[in-house]
């Protein structure tokens, strides 16, 4: 498939970016966090919905590169699930679920670059390709789809997803939250550089300093639930995509330490997560970054490991590519201008 290639038909011509969905369907809390804007359903198992993100938003225009990142649009089309499964499948809003896989290709990365005029904005589309139903609850689900941008397949996206009822959610964590002695520890530790991380803005940087454990390196995890966009409303758990940009976070700290990447500006081009177990808040959770082989040219490879209570309850594989100095204008421009 080359780079303008579109898999998919042309898009819907009723969708559109004139407001946001419902933010109960997008699972946000701010008007703000809520990057989807419309959806349509194409039959019974296909489905589009029109994303943005906005220019100047505190975590996603926080970087260092040209480029937009595309854990951006990735928490879109995140958000683009929730609302195909509430708006056109007959999920109710409220019943517990869990992402059990995330993965995401990058297919163009030029559809990315910041022309600096206009939000990042494109057009999802997604399909069911497993569908199995338990009792009166969807039990598993699995969606795969593409997103647009300008009409260029910019990512391939797919995800697993698993719905409890909800007294067998409640039952769950009850027995999971035993494990948590109450009032655990603080999360005390000191972040890392946020120029370390790629960013700008310490309050976005969610990884302490690593200490070495062979070819691997483990980094804390600090949650912060004050901040606005990764805990926008109150979560039961540390919830996933805090977790995936910790994971980014220690990938890009872990290959410059190893020489992999020569500079920590780099994006990220593919994504896989798999979460067996839910992490709590209130005892401390670790990131295992250990280096792999790349899988293509001028990139880097890291497996990722989350651990908490001597247990790995989350894994996944990062591979960044490396970003040249012509290529990141905003590291040459002074405060005033930035």
């Amino acid at each position: 498939m080359t780079e303008t290639e579109t898999r998919f038909p042309a898009t819907p011509s009723t969708l559109t970016f004139d407001r946001t969905v419902a933010r109960s369907h997008a699972h946000r809390r701010a008007l703000g966090e809520v990057f989807v804007s419309d959806s349509v359903a194409d039959g019974d198992s296909t489905f589009y919905t029109a994303v943005q993100v906005p220019r100047a938003h505190s975590l996603w225009y926080d970087r260092t590169t040209v480029y937009h990142d595309p854990f951006a649009m990735a928490e879109a089309a995140r958000q683009g699930s929730f609302v195909i499964l509430h708006q056109h499948v007959g999920v109710p809003v409220g019943l517990p679920f869990s992402m059990q896989r995330y993965e995401f290709d990058v297919t163009d990365r030029e559809a990315f670059r910041d022309d600096e005029r206009t939000p990042l904005q494109g057009v999802l589309r997604y399909e069911i390709v497993s569908r199995v139903d338990r009792s009166a609850d969807f039990s598993d689900l699995t969606l795969a789809g593409d997103l647009t941008v300008d009409g260029r397949v910019a990512m391939e996206l797919s995800a697993d997803v698993v719905f409890l009822a909800r007294a067998d959610y409640e039952a769950l964590r009850a027995y999971q939250l035993g494990r948590v002695a109450a009032g655990g520890p603080d999360y005390t530790a000191a972040p890392l550089p946020p120029a370390a991380v790629g960013r700008r803005d310490s309050r976005n940087v969610v990884i302490g300093a690593p200490v070495a454990v062979g070819s691997a390196w483990d980094y804390p995890l600090l949650p912060d639930r004050r901040h606005p966009a990764m805990f926008d409303h109150d979560y039961d758990h540390v919830p996933g995509p805090f977790i995936i940009e910790g994971f980014r976070q220690a990938a890009i700290d872990t290959a410059v330490r190893e020489g992999m990447l020569g500079t920590p500006n780099a994006m990220v081009m593919s994504c896989s997560s798999r979460f067996s177990q839910f992490a709590e808040f209130g005892a401390p959770i670790e990131c295992r970054s250990t280096p792999l082989d790349p899988t293509r040219p001028g990139t880097a490879r890291v497996e990722l490991e989350l651990r908490q209570f001597d247990k790995v309850l989350t894994v996944g594989a990062l591979e960044l590519a490396e970003l040249t100095g012509h290529e990141d204008p905003f590291l040459h421009r002074t405060e005033h201008q930035a």
